[in-house]
């Protein structure tokens, strides 16, 4: 059996530890010895981001944000489902050093598109006013439990309400974890989205499901 390599260590935008580990030619993202994100865990994100993306194919210049990002799976998958050339990209990572990581180690980096975008602003801060009007947000919330502050939640209207307040009408907020969250779809409705649900497995062959949230703020209006 193929020992367990530590590439590298980061520490996150919460002061935790974070490793980028290496194991049989699969990498793995470990915060305080709990895994975070895989090689083999993009499935399900990939299936939410091409629902997510789907009203937004014929908007010239999309802009998704993403909280956190992992190895990159739900940035891969934005790049490939919204292929427009004005299409924006925006990553708040959860350590500054994960995106050179990710850049040297994987075989296929998928920030490699100058439609990406890298903002050290904090994801666990209130997105400010120059996301106004973004079509998309992203997170896992899995990833963000992980790492978070105390006083963060996801159920939070503060947190829900600036969500709700940078999303442009028709904007999508999808959410990600491998159990649904006590109390997140009413919240989500109370701060003014329209939510629905959806399964999808960890893996092509998998048999456990992660929870799909995606929640819409109005009604989306093509512009020309």
């Amino acid at each position: 059996m193929k020992p367990r390599k530590i590439v590298a260590q980061a520490t996150t935008c919460t002061q935790l530890n974070l490793d980028f580990i290496e194991h049989d030619g699969r990498f793995f993202l470990e915060c305080e010895g709990r895994q975070v994100d895989g090689s083999n865990q993009g499935f399900a994100t990939r299936k939410l981001i091409e629902l997510m993306s789907r009203p937004f194919r014929p908007a010239r210049q999309p802009r998704i944000l993403f909280l956190g990002l992992g190895l990159g799976h739900a940035v891969a998958a934005a790049r490939e489902s919204l292929p427009q050339e004005k299409a924006s990209f925006v990553v708040l990572p959860e350590a500054a050093e994960l995106a050179d990581l990710i850049s040297a180690n994987l075989a296929a980096d998928p920030l490699d598109d100058e439609r990406v975008h890298l903002d050290d602003l904090d994801p666990f801060a209130p997105l400010p006013s120059e996301y106004a009007a973004s079509q998309g947000i992203f997170a896992d919330l899995d990833q963000l439990e992980a790492l978070s502050p105390k006083n963060w939640s996801i159920t939070s209207p503060s947190v829900l309400g600036n969500f709700q307040e940078r999303l442009k009408n028709g904007g999508l907020l999808g959410l990600i974890v491998n159990r649904p969250v006590t109390g997140l779809e009413k919240e989500l409705r109370k701060s003014g989205f329209e939510v629905a649900t959806d399964l999808a497995p960890f893996s092509e062959k998998s048999k456990k499901n992660r929870t799909l949230y995606l929640a819409r703020k109005g009604q989306y209006q093509r512009t020309h």
